[in-house]
């Protein structure tokens, strides 16, 4: 009888204790599906500081729109959610059952950061979490939700997720946050330095905001969709056209033009907003987006929208979509502090992930496409798979300016009129359709047609 006393308080003391992250975690998954596992595990600091089981993290399995999920949270209403021995070793458990059984991860991220009074022993534990992370990668989709407090180490093993959801209210940091803090000047509120407003506009950690576990719930479900869940058959016309692309090109027309039912996602929208990176469905079809937008920064991509663009791409080649490429972009105008700050070794690795990509690609040039914007989004030389360019794009290797300023040196020495020299380089030297008679450039449409044309291709490259 004493034991079962025992064993009954321990249950409460477990379920007083998750209340909060469960009904979290609850908002999130279908009703009834949740199969906890390992509730009892205890570690050494359960015997120091009496508080319940459970480790300050739940883990099990579940399903989200009927599709299979293993995911681990952590629980701050148990020591704080930190991170020590065992609590690694739950999330170990739970992170090999996802492999074994190739479903996706879901990891919930609530931790005021490691027990440090567990020593090396807890150094070890979070190498060997980061170390199973790294390895799931090649196998499975990892998608991290950043609820509360994301600290140490656990920062890193966010930024090796596929997918990163922040909360509006979330911090992040590798130091510890106080102490980041008491660097700057007044002690500034951590969420207004550490949050994901400040997080999201310097760096492409977190793809995805969410204020509410509803908006957070539809986004979840929107993105397994994309990574291999099971897509009904499209209702949406694959041969709907849009005739205000060819009045005037916006990017956001153009997503809702080409994608099934006009939805979307954007990751990191706040980050190197003239490369606007999206995942979607086009014609039932799992694809990521890449536009360059011409109307930020000038028409210029800049050193950390290449960046952005290797990492986006990089996904898209592990989840197995295809890439689309929308291309309005006058190249880059590089800093003297991007120059020295290593942008060539960027734009070298996009243009490596781009070579070696598995999956099919696909380019519409919707504007300007000159030097490297050319040849690194839209060139067969790079790897493009299929480009199509509207009648009035422009192809060249430098804009209409150099260009004519280059070509008819001797005219404009004599006095000659820049702008029909200028009209006259861009019909003669940048006119897509020279571009697509030497045949680098698969059609020339009009923009309205491009999701017909896209959807077309896709089927075509994918031999459905």
């Amino acid at each position: 009888m004493k034991n079962n006393s025992l064993l009954q308080n321990n249950i409460k003391l477990i379920n007083d204790a998750t209340k909060k992250i469960k009904s979290f975690a609850f908002d999130l998954i279908d009703d009834g599906s949740f199969v906890e596992t390992d509730v009892f595990t205890a570690g050494k600091s359960f015997l120091d500081c009496g508080e319940a089981l459970g480790e300050g993290v739940v883990t099990g399995y579940a399903t989200i729109g009927n599709r299979p999920v293993h995911f681990f949270a952590q629980n701050q209403e148990v020591m704080k959610g930190s991170f020590g021995e065992a609590h690694a070793k739950k999330i170990l458990k739970v992170i090999r059952k996802a492999v074994q059984t190739g479903t996706p991860l879901i990891s919930i991220i609530d931790s005021n950061g490691a027990r440090v009074g567990e020593g090396v022993a807890m150094l070890e534990a979070y190498s060997e979490v980061i170390n199973a992370i790294n390895l799931a990668r090649e196998n499975i989709t990892h998608i991290c939700i950043i609820k509360g407090n994301c600290v140490g180490m656990m920062a890193s093993i966010v930024a090796m997720a596929d997918f990163v959801f922040m909360a509006d209210s979330a911090i992040m940091s590798v130091a510890s946050p106080q102490a980041v803090a008491s660097k700057e000047k007044d002690y500034p509120k951590l969420n207004a330095i550490l949050g994901y407003k400040a997080i999201s506009q310097n760096s492409d950690v977190a793809d995805f905001s969410f204020k509410t576990t509803k908006e957070l719930a539809e986004k979840l479900n929107y993105i397994l969709t994309i990574c291999g869940g099971e897509v009904e058959e499209c209702e949406d016309d694959a041969n709907r056209e849009t005739p205000a692309l060819d009045k005037a090109y916006k990017v956001d027309v153009a997503l809702k033009a080409i994608c099934d039912n006009q939805k979307y996602i954007i990751a990191n929208e706040n980050y190197a907003k003239e490369v606007v990176t999206a995942y979607a469905l086009i014609n039932s079809i799992s694809v990521g987006i890449i536009a360059l937008d011409s109307s930020v920064n000038n028409g210029y991509i800049s050193a950390n929208g290449i960046a952005k663009a290797d990492k986006f791409i990089s996904k898209c080649d592990e989840n197995g979509m295809p890439i689309i490429s929308l291309v309005d972009c006058k190249g880059v105008n590089a800093s003297l502090e991007d120059e020295v700050n290593g942008l060539a070794g960027k734009l070298a690795s996009l243009m490596a992930k781009l070579a070696s990509c598995s999956t099919p690609m696909i380019s519409v040039i919707t504007g300007k496409a000159i030097g490297l914007a050319y040849s690194v989004f839209a060139s067969k030389g790079i790897g493009f798979d299929y480009t199509l360019a509207s009648a009035d794009s422009i192809i060249s290797p430098v804009n209409t300016a150099t260009g004519s300023s280059i070509e008819y040196a001797e005219q404009l020495k004599a006095g000659e009129d820049r702008a029909k020299l200028e009209a006259r380089y861009a019909e003669l030297e940048q006119n897509p359709f020279i571009s697509a008679k030497d045949g680098y450039i698969d059609n020339i449409i009009e923009l309205s047609t491009m999701r017909p044309y896209i959807a077309s291709a896709l089927m075509m490259l994918l031999g459905i």
